[in-house]
């Protein structure tokens, strides 16, 4: 806009160069990242795409405003036409990815507890509709408190970083994963029984047992996690799906850890209480299962 209006000579370089795209911070940054795994999706291209044009569009404007006296309104109309809906869509873009972000665990990159139930609701109904099972499992990693206290909160995040990114990599497209609270996660399994359940979490409980954690100086830390399945059924609500899962969780720590429980009539463990919430055993039953 300087160059048209002021015509202050030779347009600045940044604007006549073909590859002032590159040269702003949405370009730079872009090019830098263009090939990251968050960056390298349609949206974000098609977005540099309009962020392309829209300069070419302003180098060949600027370099007519110096020569003529006068740029023709449409041709200014046309610049801003280029303007508009690349300014419109980097809004959405980025009010889309706060949305999304707002929903995830910033330590472990999975989705937190604030979309959770109403998710899960969703699965629920699907399930019913479609006749098809749908498990719940919950995830602990074993002596985690002990992984604190010998190594600090900066290991023990670490490692929960690590077990989130096995948990996910070995999941289905369609499948969810949640950081439940502290070292738990919760799963949702859809069309998938409770012994399909215990096949593919036994899966991820020997990937995660497989690959230690590194720690400073040449040593490693090995995780292990013991897992509770709970099906979903007409007669319980997602509540009590989840404190099902708890239950079949306390059974297989009380086992040994490291082991996949599935949840059946008369375990003993956490019950819903009165707010739909889970309710816990005392403190030295919660810590005996770590």
């Amino acid at each position: 806009h300087r160059t048209v209006l002021a015509k202050p000579g030779n347009p600045p370089k940044d604007l006549t160069s073909e590859n002032a795209h590159f040269l702003t911070r949405f370009g730079s940054w872009y090019d830098l990242h263009k090939e990251d795994g968050l960056v390298d999706q349609a949206a974000f291209h098609a977005l540099a795409e309009a962020h392309k044009r829209m300069h070419d569009h302003a180098r060949w404007l600027a370099a007519r405003g110096v020569k003529d006296t006068r740029i023709p309104p449409e041709e200014y109309d046309a610049f801003m036409d280029k303007v508009g809906p690349f300014s419109a869509y980097a809004k959405r873009l980025g009010k889309a990815f706060r949305a999304a972000l707002a929903e995830l665990d910033p330590l472990t990159g999975v989705q937190n507890r604030q979309s959770m139930l109403a998710e899960l609701e969703r699965e629920r109904s699907q399930s019913l509709r479609s006749k098809q099972p749908c498990c719940l499992a919950l995830g602990d990693l074993d002596h985690f408190k002990m992984v604190n206290d010998t190594y600090g909160h900066v290991v023990g995040d670490q490692v929960l970083a690590a077990a989130a990114e096995i948990f996910l990599s070995g999941l289905r497209p369609y499948d969810a994963l949640f950081r439940y609270g502290g070292e738990e996660f919760l799963f949702c399994l859809p069309e998938t029984t409770p012994d399909q359940a215990v096949v593919a979490l036994d899966r991820l409980r020997e990937r995660l047992e497989d690959r230690p954690v590194p720690l400073p100086g040449g040593k490693s830390l090995p995780v292990t996690c013991s897992f509770g399945v709970a099906l979903m059924t007409a007669d319980a609500k997602v509540d009590e799906v989840i404190a099902r899962a708890d239950a079949a969780l306390y059974k297989a720590k009380n086992l040994g850890r490291n082991r996949v429980e599935i949840w059946a009539e008369g375990d003993a463990g956490a019950e819903v209480g009165l707010a739909g919430k889970v309710a816990r055993p005392a403190k030295n039953q919660k810590e005996s299962r770590r």
